[in-house]
């Protein structure tokens, strides 16, 4: 099995497929992200709204101090109404206001946006999206002032008033530590989700290839006269287990590199950061949370090995398949994620919780919002450990029979035969 598992880490691991895997796709798609922030900041930069303003209440200045930083810019026009619709559709500025010289009295003015086409026309068109909310505050804060004044109060006591109250919500330090701590765990816990998911759908197709072709190569009949068929699957499994392990490492070990090399460069204090959050983390739920994620990927390779075993040489159809019946139960946690923050203890998440394929991820999700009983975190270990030892087995047996049918693959009626 030891044999097995060496050849099999060292061959893939001096392949392309894998060099490709954990390099170039990776950088491909961080370099995507960083690109899509660049984009994002780009316009964010230059993306301030430029609006006309004919104003004939003597408001101007009032409005644009009030507008700065809201990512509306005004300009005081002071020609003809009439050259405002021309002007905005050659581009000069994206909409205009105008605000008659009544305005406190009427307490109202008139907000034209430039027309947009297709899609962004009509949610313009929208009346909810007719009048941007920063426009609408400026002007009743600039009336709240005017009354204030009316009313013989000063110029600065009516802006003081005008602000209204500002409410900072604060914890108790002991709740805001439980609180700090949970996060993190949720937080550490979701990433560790994440990474079984992406690791185990990306060394799926590795699985599938291995298996696949040891059924199409006649030679393994020779092989397995001198190893048993449950020996040679598990040490394919441990062997690209331990592939997509490494895998995980260098990830980790780029990803923190490049946080902890690139966070300064965009005012990310990571750092101080680290410091400031180590002290909180729930370091023996980080444990348990790793060793699901081993026993999980361990339990979904086998299950890929023996429904492998099970499918004709047919790679494009085989890979459909397993990708639809493995990578599917796990994401029930996830999905259920709203259910487990409201009662974690629900009878069907338990349930779910002692499910194989869905009791990593289910049991990280209730241990890091709630206190589990310690009895249903052992349980959950023992029966993922069992349901993996049991997979590995059963995918030797189906693999011994069914390199017996070249080509063709076995029915239900057959497949419950072979697991008898």
């Amino acid at each position: 099995m030891w044999a097995v598992a060496r050849w099999e880490f060292v061959q893939n691991l001096k392949s392309k497929a894998f060099l490709i895997a954990t390099f170039a796709a990776p950088l491909f798609s961080l370099s995507l992200i960083a690109l899509v922030i660049w984009i994002a900041r780009t316009a964010e930069r230059d993306g301030a709204t430029q609006l006309a303003v004919l104003d004939r209440a003597g408001i101007f200045a009032e409005l644009s101090e009030q507008l700065q930083g809201s990512g509306y810019r005004v300009v005081l026009f002071t020609g003809s109404e009439a050259e405002l619709p021309a002007r905005m559709q050659r581009g000069e500025f994206d909409g205009y206001l105008v605000i008659e010289s009544n305005f406190f009295q009427t307490r109202q003015a008139r907000y034209v946006p430039k027309p947009r086409e297709g899609l962004g026309f009509n949610i313009r068109d929208l009346p909810s999206q007719s009048v941007p909310r920063p426009l609408r505050d400026a002007l009743s804060q600039i009336l709240l002032r005017h009354e204030l004044k009316q009313l013989g109060l000063p110029s600065e006591r009516a802006a003081q008033l005008s602000q209204g109250v500002q409410i900072t919500v604060q914890a108790a330090p002991e709740a805001a530590t439980e609180q700090l701590k949970a996060g993190l765990t949720v937080g550490v816990g979701f990433v560790i989700i994440l990474l079984l998911l992406f690791i185990t759908m990306n060394s799926i197709s590795w699985i599938l290839y291995g298996v696949i072709s040891e059924k199409r190569n006649r030679v393994v009949e020779l092989v397995l006269s001198s190893i048993r068929a449950h020996q040679l699957m598990t040490g394919k499994i441990v062997g690209l287990g331990g592939l997509a392990l490494v895998q995980a490492f260098i990830w980790a070990v780029v990803g923190l590199t490049l946080i902890f090399v690139g966070g300064p460069y965009v005012g990310l204090p990571t750092s101080v950061i680290t410091l400031a959050i180590l002290p909180f983390f729930a370091w023996e739920k980080i444990a348990l949370y790793i060793a699901y994620f081993v026993l999980g990927y361990l339990f979904l390779a086998s299950l890929t090995a023996a429904v492998s075993a099970t499918l004709s040489d047919d790679l494009q159809s085989a890979s459909s398949f397993g990708m639809s019946l493995v990578f599917l139960p796990p994401i029930l946690p996830l999905m259920l994620f709203s259910l487990v923050l409201k009662n974690p203890d629900h009878i069907a998440l338990k349930i779910i919780s002692f499910f194989p394929p869905s009791t990593p991820g289910m049991m990280i999700l209730r241990t890091a919002v709630s206190s589990v009983p310690w009895w249903e975190v052992l349980l959950s270990v023992i029966v993922l450990a069992v349901a993996t030892y049991g997979m590995m087995r059963l995918a030797g047996k189906i693999f011994q029979i069914g390199i017996l049918m070249y080509g063709k693959s076995p029915t239900l009626q057959e497949l419950w035969r072979w697991v008898r």
